[in-house]
């Protein structure tokens, strides 16, 4: 069975393999994907009551899905694979959020080379099945309700799991946004890394080829002509207060959107 290979410093869909899903009708090919997205989590999640690294099981999830977004003749980029290297972990992943892909494949690619955790919202541990691999992965849980105890339990929680050895993927936009805006995305993730003396590895996600739902965020619109693209940067340890190295996070991030046609602000202001 095919799976990309993620194994290198640089991954980019074979043409050949996929064209001929592109001429698939669009309306087959929303029902397409989403019902082998939706019988993945179904094996995945029988399969995460008996795995016993749960890493491996999330990499194989994200693998998988993947090559099934390359099925419906989407384009897949990813650089910088390389940059995050074992011996030099644990790391924070700073990066922008678009859509619900991230979510579903981010922590997957990482798992694949080093042991991972991410910050969630708390009722993501109240799902059947996913709720349980979640804990097992020592998801940081936060409610969005109250921003200074989120503040405290990820920088208190995330420092203790960087001790011992896992990294931490924050989103610190918060929620999903159409226009990448610096304003929105705060300075938690260099907090994080300076409290627990580590680097920061900057992540540039292009993924509206999944759009948000109206009434289900994960049942959006597909945009089959949108490359998927993600980009890894240099591991960045920040000092002092950080905001030098805030700024090579935000360069980054708004360097690579730019380029990929992705809507951002004229510049990246002042933090």
């Amino acid at each position: 069975m095919y799976l990309p290979d993620i194994s290198g410093s640089r991954y980019v869909t074979d043409p050949l393999r996929f064209r001929r899903f592109s001429n698939r009708p669009t309306a087959f090919r929303h029902f397409l994907f989403y019902s082998q997205y939706f019988l993945l989590v179904i094996w995945c999640a029988i399969k995460f009551l008996f795995i016993r690294n749960p890493q491996a099981a999330i990499a194989l999830q994200s693998l998988k899905l993947l090559r099934n977004v390359e099925k419906q003749g989407v384009h897949i980029t990813i650089d910088g694979l390389d940059r995050y290297p074992a011996d030099g972990a644990p790391y924070v992943f700073a990066c922008n959020h678009m859509g619900t892909l991230e979510a579903n494949v981010l922590p997957g690619i990482i798992a694949s080379r080093i042991p991972m955790t991410f910050v969630i919202k708390k009722n993501l541990l109240r799902v059947p099945f996913f709720g349980q691999l979640l804990k097992r992965l020592d998801a940081i849980p936060v409610t969005r309700e109250h921003p200074g105890e989120d503040l405290m339990k990820v920088l208190e929680k995330g420092a203790e799991i960087l001790g011992r050895g896992i990294s931490v993927i924050l989103f610190p936009e918060g929620s999903r946004q159409e226009v990448f805006s610096a304003r929105k995305f705060n300075t938690l993730a260099i907090k994080l890394a300076l409290k627990a003396d580590v680097a920061v590895v900057p992540v540039a996600l292009r993924t509206d080829f999944w759009g948000i739902g109206k009434h289900r965020s994960y049942l959006g619109p597909l945009r089959f002509d949108a490359p998927v693209k993600i980009a890894f940067g240099n591991p960045i340890r920040p000092s002092g207060r950080g905001k030098d190295e805030h700024r090579q996070v935000l360069d980054f991030i708004h360097k690579h959107l730019r380029e990929w046609g992705f809507p951002v602000e004229d510049r990246v202001k002042s933090v």
